[in-house]
């Protein structure tokens, strides 16, 4: 039996393909060969070479206070945009934070897959190790190996938008500062530690951009709260890190970064909030 009875495969799957990211889990649950089509890379590049990728827009929204350790905070939930068609829709609850999201937690968009590392418990302030996947398809949350090294906040996060995630400094238990870098291959669900980055860095920020993972900013453990201008890139295709840029910022700060599209990695202060992003 074809993909759509009556119809030639070729034709239902151009059908299939401009299936919107909000009903792929429908989509998906009607038959197996669907849900294999519908999981194939191609599956995806079919949609970009014919303009049928709609970009959405995951971001996290502040709901009621609640009682903390140590203060009333808000409590995020996650919210996606359809920028095509103007619609919003909000993800299911994130296993075992049923008060919302871990504070300043990670979130990136990895192929089909939201990933999201570390933070804190909006309710103990104990910070996490925890990681959490989110897949279209399935419409289902899933937990992933934990972060090597302990907890983990306050750390540089960034995705190839395909298969992997890169994660870099952050500060240990005893608030030093730290170089690490490590690898989250998504699909493998299996984490590999990268070269050291030639310096410390804390409250630094990440972005991949031309092939390469960008650390942006951040401090070492004697320069508390001092925040650098510089940035150094791990190249992919070579394996190293390439030498330190001092002035890449114009001022000493960073909250949030972005891969500017046309040539740039871009950097900008916004408010200080748990931090989410998609595509």
């Amino acid at each position: 039996m074809g993909l759509i009875p009556g119809l030639p495969d070729d034709v239902a799957y151009e059908c299939l393909i401009r299936v919107s990211v909000d009903h792929l889990s429908t989509a998906a649950s009607v038959s197996t060969t669907w849900k294999a089509k519908i999981e194939l890379s191609e599956f995806r590049h079919r949609q970009k070479i014919t303009g049928l990728t709609r970009p959405i827009i995951v971001m996290a929204q502040a709901k009621e206070s609640h009682a903390m350790k140590f203060m009333f905070m808000p409590a995020y939930q996650l919210l996606v945009y359809e920028a095509e068609s103007g619609n919003w829709y909000k993800l299911p609850p994130l296993p075992r934070f049923p008060n919302g999201l871990p504070l300043f937690c990670q979130l990136v968009g990895v192929g089909l897959d939201l990933v999201i590392i570390g933070g804190y418990d909006p309710v103990t302030w104990e910070v996490s190790k925890l990681v959490f996947i989110y897949n279209f398809i399935s419409a289902k949350w899933r937990q992933g190996v934990d972060v090597p090294g302990g907890p983990r906040s306050f750390f540089a996060c960034a995705s190839n938008s395909d298969l992997m995630v890169f994660i870099a400094g952050e500060h240990d238990n005893n608030k030093n500062a730290l170089r690490s870098v490590i690898m989250y291959d998504v699909v493998k669900d299996a984490q590999t530690p990268l070269p050291d980055m030639s310096r410390e860095r804390n409250e630094c920020k990440g972005v991949f951009h031309n092939g390469k993972f960008h650390v942006i900013g951040g401090y070492n453990t004697e320069g508390q709260g001092r925040f650098e201008r510089s940035v150094e890139a791990f190249d992919i295709a070579t394996w190293q890190w390439r030498d330190v840029e001092e002035n890449f910022l114009g001022i000493a700060t960073c909250r949030t970064c972005v891969d500017g599209m046309s040539g740039s990695a871009r950097a900008s202060g916004l408010v200080d909030e748990p931090k989410a992003g998609g595509g």
